[in-house]
């Protein structure tokens, strides 16, 4: 299992290189991720994670996909963004969003609700899907971690609020954006 780095680490700002060899070092790239992702089957703790979280600045992360199967995504590309925001849904359709090198932050992304992706599998196969919310947005944070963007830097654009879970209670409270 990898250690998860956490904000300021210096991969989380930095750019991941395409993935060239679909061979075992990836496989083992992947095992690491997923053990990271998920320390004890029964308790899964995050719904994405990048390579950059890790440490290795390569284009792969694991997300869930809408069949609840844990996936890693290869050299992923967004191919179409769909017009409706989060922010064009009833409240109760919302969500708030977290990152595992945030511990404990949440902030709301107003990202799009359906996306087209193409990404390739650890064999090289390519694949396309739409994806719909919330997997269109677990995508979109994860893609943008390749890239050494975080959710607090939309967090910062908007002026959106950030909230900090509770350790006890788990509930959220305002806070001011430390980053």
């Amino acid at each position: 299992m990898a250690k998860i780095l956490t904000y300021p680490a210096p991969a989380l700002r930095q750019q991941a290189k395409p993935i060239t060899k679909f061979d075992q070092s990836l496989v083992a790239l992947v095992e690491a991720l997923k053990n990271s992702l998920i320390p004890n089957p029964h308790e899964p703790v995050g719904v994405g994670l990048a390579a950059n979280q890790i440490g290795v600045l390569k284009r792969v992360f694991l997300m869930t996909l809408p069949d609840q199967s844990i996936q890693a995504i290869i050299n992923p590309e967004i191919v179409k963004i769909y017009p409706k925001k989060l922010s064009q849904l009833p409240e109760d359709q919302q969500f708030l969003e977290g990152c595992l090198s945030f511990p404990g932050y949440f902030g709301f992304v107003d990202r799009a609700i359906k996306i087209k992706v193409r990404y390739q599998t650890v064999k090289g196969e390519t694949r396309e899907q739409i994806l719909p919310k919330p997997f269109s947005s677990y995508f979109q944070h994860e893609r943008d971690h390749l890239d050494g963007i975080l959710f607090i830097d939309y967090l910062k654009k908007s002026k959106g609020q950030l909230y900090l879970a509770d350790k006890k209670s788990g509930k959220l409270k305002e806070v001011k954006n430390p980053f």
